[in-house]
Formats: structure tokens, sequence, C-alpha cells
């Protein structure tokens, strides 16, 4: 009888065991199920062929742009949705498929490579479908195609961690034109509201027009904006930011070398604009290896990441102001970007790369109507540093006559990426000035914007030849 105890009581034990094992397993299963690895899923569309629109306003890479940008975002690692030249039901069709595969936390990109207009400040995607209409019928082109902030609503309801939206769209408008009231802008697209979660890249500024081709020899297979986004979106080193940063260079350069139908050299002006509303972190969508990653930089697409101190360390970065058609330039481990830039003239270009890059005769000078106020430059670091003093020439110091001329600046007010901010006042000269912080900032970034100026005798263009910020690594 006592072995007969001693084994009911062991047999007991065993499965008191076998039950808390399989409950822990079970606990350990609900609770991994929402930590589930995110997906990424992506949406390529590219509509070359338009039946009732003339003969001039056919594309020929449309379709080829979205095969290609297909293709490159499988290689990393989304499921990818595409189709070509679709009707508006379609096109319907193919986001609700997308959409309905999303789930909160998950990466998206949508690519949409075609026709678009611009009516009323809101941008309009076309569908190969879109019906012959004539001056005046914007009505019947908003519901013939689809609208941006339309899409925008459906990426935000899925509740995504982050979402690329692509648009080679910018091309010129291709109803016909008569005497009378046209559709919608006459080239490229509106500036769009920016969204929140949203990193939105165009293939062209405001107004400007993207190019299908470089020529009438150009056999290339892809659009000018396509085959630079296409290579430079497999690099690993690049996040979103810097991923915008050198398509829009690479595209602007190309652009340049555009020839007319006789061959002839006819550069074009094509600058891809961006607009970053993304949160926590940057993101690379073709990874980063772990041996060359900064510690700053964890906040990464591929692999997504889980452990809790990564979270932590990403939060500390706060995104860089950014806005729809800024221009950028590399300095070294800085990248400078500006609020707007004056076109070219008279055989100068007023671009960001003068605050750091030549001699005295060039100078960054904004390109908004008004005297500058408001406009601004960030220089961002690669790491966090320690800023010490900002050395500036004020104003276009090109000659004492220029100086004079254009607006110069009389209070910055600097804002670091951690919250201080520092209002600084410039002095009205000729030469270059250093200003000392009262105590030192660590930041990622700094924002100048200009908040007074002194005017110039002639323009109302507000210039600065040059501004280098002094830092140091923090500690």
């Amino acid at each position: 009888m006592e072995k007969l105890r001693h084994f009911i009581q062991s047999v007991r034990i065993v499965s008191l065991m076998l039950l808390m094992t399989v409950a822990l397993l079970a606990g350990i299963g609900l609770a991994a199920s929402p930590a589930a690895a995110e997906k990424r899923v992506a949406l390529a569309i590219g509509n070359d062929l338009y039946p009732n629109l003339p003969a001039d306003r056919q594309l020929r890479k449309a379709a080829n742009d979205a095969t290609t940008i297909a293709e490159t975002l499988k290689s990393l690692g989304f499921e990818v949705i595409v189709g070509t030249n679709l009707s508006r039901q379609a096109m319907v069709d193919k986001l609700a498929e997308f959409t309905a595969r999303l789930q909160p936390g998950d990466t998206a990109a949508l690519f949409f490579a075609g026709h678009g207009v611009a009516i009323g400040g809101v941008n309009y995607l076309i569908p190969s479908d879109v019906p012959a209409v004539t001056e005046g019928a914007e009505a019947r082109v908003r519901g013939a195609s689809l609208a941006e902030p339309d899409l925008i609503a459906e990426l935000q309801a899925r509740s995504v961690r982050v979402a690329l939206l692509v648009i080679d769209a910018c091309r010129d408008n291709p109803f016909p034109r008569a005497a009378g009231r046209s559709i919608g802008n006459t080239r490229g697209l509106a500036d769009a509201k920016p969204a929140r979660g949203i990193f939105t890249l165009y293939s062209a500024g405001i107004g400007q027009t993207a190019l299908d081709r470089l020529g009438g020899n150009d056999t290339a297979h892809n659009s000018v904006f396509t085959r630079i986004f296409a290579e430079q979106l497999k690099r690993p080193e690049l996040h979103l930011g810097d991923l915008a940063v050198e398509v829009r260079e690479r595209v602007a350069e190309l652009a340049l070398k555009a020839t007319d139908e006789r061959g002839q050299p006819a550069p074009h002006e094509q600058t891809p604009a961006y607009y970053d509303q993304t949160l926590g972190g940057r993101i690379y969508l073709a990874g980063l290896s772990t041996a060359s990653r900064p510690p700053e930089l964890a906040a990464m697409s591929v692999p997504p990441p889980t452990v809790p101190a990564v979270a932590e360390r990403a939060a500390v970065r706060p995104q860089r102001p950014s806005a729809l058609g800024e221009s950028c330039a590399r300095n070294g481990s800085e990248t400078y970007c500006v609020s707007s830039v004056l076109k070219p003239q008279f055989g100068n270009s007023y671009g960001p790369e003068n605050l750091f890059r030549g001699p005295a005769s060039n100078a960054w000078v904004e390109g908004q109507q008004g005297n500058g106020v408001g406009e601004w430059i960030t220089v961002e670091f690669e790491g966090m540093r320690t800023v010490r003093s900002i050395v500036v020439r004020n104003g276009y110091q090109k000659s004492s006559d220029i100086f004079g001329k254009n607006n110069r600046v009389r209070h910055l007010r600097a804002v670091f990426s951690q919250g201080e901010t520092q209002t600084l006042t410039l002095q009205d000269r000729n030469g270059s000035d250093t200003l000392t912080l009262p105590k030192p900032i660590k930041a990622y970034w700094v924002k100048f914007i200009i908040d007074d100026v002194w005017a110039g005798n002639r323009y109302t263009d507000t210039a600065i030849t040059k501004l280098v910020v002094n830092s140091e690594p923090a500690q």
C-alpha cells in the first residue's frame, strides 16, 4: 500500500508539472502574438497608356517604373502588389487589396508613376481610363481620379509604423488646353499638406515637370527619377532622409543632361521634393549592418527593433525639421538644408552649398516672396555634437554694392534638437562674426530661423554668405 501511495503521489506531481508547463507555454504564446514581427507591404502602380488622351500625352516609362520599383521593394522584403495601365476601378481595387494586408505597426510603401494634375491645391493621380475633357471640367477629372489626401487617409487609418508615398506624376498637365479656363495647374503638382506618419517623395518640385526620358534617343528602361530612385533605394547605409537627399541631387544633375528631339542640349530643371512626418527614429529600408551602426542610429526598419533599449535610444534623437520644397547639400558629416532658394540668375546660383563652400562671392539667398522672415537653415550632424559657437558672414558679401542692395539678417533664432533656443544678433557689416553661446549645447541638429532683417536698398531677398557651426563630439 505504501508503494501504491507513493506512485499515486508521483503521478499527481508529474501531472501538475505538465499542466503548469502547458499553461506557461500557452501564456507565452498569447503574450507573443501582439509582438509578431512587422510586415512590409507595398503597392506599385504605373500608367502610361491613356486611350482617351492625345498621342502626345502618352507615356513610355511609367509601367516599367512600377515593375522596377516592385522588384526592388520585393528584394527588400516587401510583399508587393503591382498593377499597370489600370482603370480607376482597378486602382481602387488594388488600393483596397493593399490596405487590407496592413496591420498596425507595419511598414507600407506606395509608388505611383503616370499622369497627375493639381486642381484647387489638391493632387490627383490619373487612371488609364480618364475621359477626354475640355477646359473647365475639373469636377469630371476629380471624380475620375484618385486624390492624394484620400490615399494618405487610407494609410493613416491602418496605423502603420511608417508609410513611404512616392509619386512620379509631376509631368505636364495631360489635358488639351484651349482658349479659356484650363483644368488644373499647367505644370507639375501642388504643394501638398504634410501628413503625420507619412514620408512623401515627389519626382519634381512644386510647379516643376518630371522627365519621362532625357530625350528622343534615350533608351533607358525607366524615367529619369525612377532610374535614380531604384538604385539609391538599395543602399543599406541610407535612411529615408538621406535617401531623399541623394535622389534629389542625382536626379537634378541628370536632368541637366536632357536634350531636345534634335539631340541638342536642353537642360531641364527637376529637383525632387520630399516631406518627412515620420516619428520614432531614422528608417532604413535596406537595413544597416550592426558593425557600422552608430548607437544613435539604432531605429531601423530591417530588422525591426525588438529590444526596449533600442527604442529608448531612438526616441532621444528628434527628427530634423523638414519641409516640402527644401534644398539640401552635404558638407562632410553634416547636412545643410534650407527652406527655399532664389532661382539662378546672372550666372549665379544661391543654394545651401554656398553656406560652407566657395568664396565670399557665393551666398545662400532665400527664394520666397517678402523679406525672408521665417525662412530657415538647418544643420544636421551624424551624431550628437556639443555646439560652442556659430561663425556667420552676414548678407551677400560679393561686393559692398551687392551687400547693401540685399537684405541682411538682424536676428537669427537657433533652435536645438533637444529643445534649447538662443536668439543671435548679427552685425550689419561685411566680414565674419563668431557668435559664442553662453554655454555649450548638445544637439543632433540646429535650426536657424530668420526673425528680423536689415533692409536692402534695392532688393527684398535676404542672404547669408557663410554659416558654420563649431562643434565637437558630445561626451
